[in-house]
């Protein structure tokens, strides 16, 4: 059975987070987080580990695309 992943933008409503919010709460610049959100940029390591730490959510159960 496939692990459940969660996008950007399923964090942030799983917090009732705007995605300004989650960058904020996280410490990631909301432009990025943004253009991580619509695929025109790619998450970084260092964002799975932000995103991770501000939500709770393992970063094997985060989805990088």
């Amino acid at each position: 059975m496939d692990e459940v992943k969660l996008n950007v933008k399923a964090l942030a409503a799983m917090k009732n987070w705007t995605i300004e919010e989650l960058a904020k709460q996280a410490g990631i610049g909301y432009s990025h987080l943004k253009f991580v959100a619509c695929g025109r940029t790619a998450m970084t390591a260092k964002d799975l580990k932000a995103l991770s730490n501000a939500t709770g959510v393992p970063i094997d159960n985060i989805a990088v695309e």
